[in-house]
């Protein structure tokens, strides 16, 4: 049996089956969730699948879609090249099948495939919402995540274009809710609302393989890390920049943006912003310092209750309202190995409710 054959019993597709739509999305499905999305050298796809097979090793760019390709052809389905043009000019090949009305992006982490046929056709994924929207007759796809909406790419008729550089993250993991990256010593870690940017050195070849699995390719870049651990969390508003910044930059406003119980018991303003400290009865909870800036707001903080350090808001104008973004660094180091997934989740929520209030606040009034 040959590698292709092995890939495809690896990946549970039924020997000898008829090329049904159905199996040919399973397929793909198992593909990119088991076949991890990562760099590789040069071979052919059997010699690529041989390679997954005995240890793991992962495929990213042209050698994956080849790969894919080599494993619908054995199956018996129909998959045409298409080009995906990107906003920058560049381009690579992408699959079709159905007569050019699904998509079939293993380059890419599409969880699933995309129908292409009808302009509502959208797919959830753990880093935002991608749909399909039609531009001249051709099909676009179009990313909502982290309060902003951008054009991914357009498809074209198979040609002949300039290979895209490779140049995406040395590791890549898709999971239901979240994406996971890294590159350069810098592990980024991003789901629909939020990022997160912790320092994991290349040393650590076991960190890394608790976040992406075995094995970790030889060779990854042993640059320097960041120096802190940042998370940011954005979200899209229908109110005007204009109006979200006076509030932002009113003591009134920061006070009932507090969590319930919290008062403020003292405030000092100067001419860039205020000092505040936060309570609950006769606790200290926070000191802020809170300084206004053009485009939003910085707030040092510090204190028993002070999960960050500082954070800072921005607002970006939207054609349709604003793009709220809180960045945060975070007052305590992280473990070597990043943050538990529940404690990320928790200060994703810490962070988005701030902002969540503040647009609830700013529609009401």
């Amino acid at each position: 049996m040959g590698a292709v054959a092995e890939a495809l019993e690896a990946l549970g597709h039924p020997v000898g089956a008829l090329p049904e739509p159905r199996l040919l999305a399973d397929l793909f499905v198992r593909f990119q969730a088991q076949v991890p999305l990562r760099a590789t050298g040069d071979a052919t796809p059997e010699a690529h699948l041989e390679t997954w097979l005995s240890d793991g090793a992962g495929l990213r760019g042209a050698a994956r879609l080849e790969a894919f390709a080599a494993l619908a052809a054995a199956a018996a389905f129909a998959a045409d090249r298409a080009i995906a043009r990107h906003p920058d000019g560049t381009a690579r090949p992408v699959l079709l099948a159905e007569r050019g009305s699904l998509l079939l992006d293993v380059s890419f982490p599409l969880p699933a495939p995309l129908p292409l046929a009808q302009e509502a056709a959208s797919e959830a994924t753990g880093y935002g919402t991608i749909s399909v929207r039609h531009e001249d007759g051709r099909p676009a796809l179009v990313l909502e995540a982290r309060g902003d909406e951008r054009r991914l790419y357009g498809l074209e008729p198979a040609g002949d274009v300039e290979p895209r550089a490779d140049d995406g993250p040395d590791l890549f993991r898709l999971l239901d809710d979240r994406l996971l990256r890294w590159s350069a010593g810098v592990l980024e870690i991003s789901d629909a609302w939020s990022r997160l940017r912790v320092p994991l050195a290349a040393a650590d070849a076991d960190g890394l393989e608790a976040f992406f699995g075995p094995p970790i390719p030889e060779g990854l870049p042993a640059a320097a890390p960041i120096d802190e651990a940042t998370l940011a969390v954005y979200h899209a508003s229908a109110e005007a920049p204009a109006r979200l910044h006076a509030l932002l930059s009113d003591p009134a406003t920061q006070a009932a943006l507090l969590p319930e119980g919290w008062t403020v018991a003292g405030l000092v303003r100067r001419d860039d912003g205020f000092d505040q400290e936060l309570v609950e009865g006769a606790r200290l909870l926070r000191r802020e310092r809170v300084t206004l800036l053009p485009d939003g707001l910085a707030v040092e903080a510090e204190g028993p209750l002070a999960l960050f350090r500082a954070r800072t808001f921005r607002l970006e104008p939207r054609p349709s309202g604003t793009r709220l973004r809180l960045l945060a660094s975070l007052r305590d180091p992280v473990p070597p190995r990043g943050l538990p997934e529940a404690n990320r989740r928790r200060l994703v929520f810490e962070l988005a409710s701030e902002l969540l209030a503040l647009d609830r606040l700013a529609s009401a009034g």
